[in-house]
């Protein structure tokens, strides 16, 4: 694990090494909107910005201001081709253009780059010169997930008796290749369930491990991992409720996990994610509730997760 650490935090380091070079020209807009979205842009890009005249290993970016809207072109050496769209900046607040101008200049320009993972070298006539191997090589790079991602998530919980549990927590993803990951989390899920003789408290605290891989490189960057879930569960009753051993139900629960996540905005430095998990109890508890339907932390579980990360 201390070499896989290290490893990750190598990484960065290395990719700064060489930047890809990103021009970027806004015309038509106020100037202080025009820096603002420029410098956004280049840092979500993890990109040099070029003011002097673009060389031909520079992506150029020119953003035309309309009255609505913005015409968004890009010249794309990496790839020899050219992508355009508009963004609509009046549905955002003032104070709100110069971002939402700098991640759809962001959006465009990755998703020119990310057609380097499955095709490093085009081969169709190309629409601008094509750059060398290098600076392609720095662009597929500025795409690439960062080698640790952070995310906090709220979860919903489903056990096998139909009983919803809410909770949260803390997830982080080690990036091991271009393609797989390790994934880490601790959760915690609470919920008070009415059963005909009263309510009994449901409290399931959880870590789990996993080895995930990603399935392409998107902008929702879709990706499944398997691992393991373990924690414990603690049920007691509440005004009234009880179970047929007793006031209260506990112990350890372990299993299997399956889970599938996508992370709209992938290439944002800070983005959401959304995740859908399914698992086994292998090992769980049952609370056999007086009069009612037992709580079964057994057998097959659900999970609904959204959040926000950070690379």
């Amino acid at each position: 694990m201390a070499a896989l650490v290290l490893v990750a935090a190598r990484a960065p380091a290395e990719a700064r090494e060489e930047k890809p070079r990103v021009s970027i020209a806004v015309i038509g807009c106020d100037d202080a909107l025009a820096r603002e979205a420029q410098r956004i842009a280049a840092i979500e890009l993890r990109a040099v910005l070029v003011d002097a005249t673009p060389d031909e290993v520079t992506t150029r970016v020119e953003a035309t201001c309309g009255a609505a809207s913005a015409n968004l072109r890009v010249l794309d050496p990496t790839t020899g081709k050219s992508v355009e769209r508009s963004v609509a900046l009046s549905q955002a607040a003032p104070t709100a253009r110069a971002r939402l101008l700098a991640l759809a200049i962001a959006e465009l320009v990755a998703a020119s780059w990310v057609e380097l993972e499955s095709n490093p070298e085009p081969k169709a006539p190309p629409m601008v010169a094509l750059a060398s191997v290098e600076a392609r090589e720095a662009a597929r790079r500025a795409v690439e997930p960062r080698p640790i991602e952070v995310a906090a998530v709220g979860d919903a919980h489903l056990l096998a008796s139909r009983d919803w549990l809410l909770g949260g927590g803390v997830r982080t993803e080690i990036g091991m290749s271009r393609r797989f990951f390790l994934r880490f989390d601790a959760m915690a899920h609470h919920a008070e369930l009415s059963r005909a003789t009263g309510t009994i408290a449901v409290t399931m605290p959880s870590l789990s491990s996993a080895l995930g891989v990603v399935f392409g490189a998107g902008s929702l960057r879709p990706r499944a991992s398997l691992g393991a879930r373990a924690g414990y569960v603690w049920m007691s009753g509440v005004a009234g409720g009880a179970m047929t051993t007793g006031a209260s139900e506990h112990g350890a629960w372990a299993g299997p996990e399956l889970a599938f996540e996508v992370s709209p905005l992938s290439h944002a430095r800070v983005h959401p994610v959304v995740s859908l998990s399914v698992g086994a109890h292998l090992m769980g508890v049952r609370g056999t509730v007086n009069g009612g339907n037992d709580v079964m932390a057994t057998s097959i579980w659900a999970g609904l997760s959204f959040g926000a990360a950070v690379r």
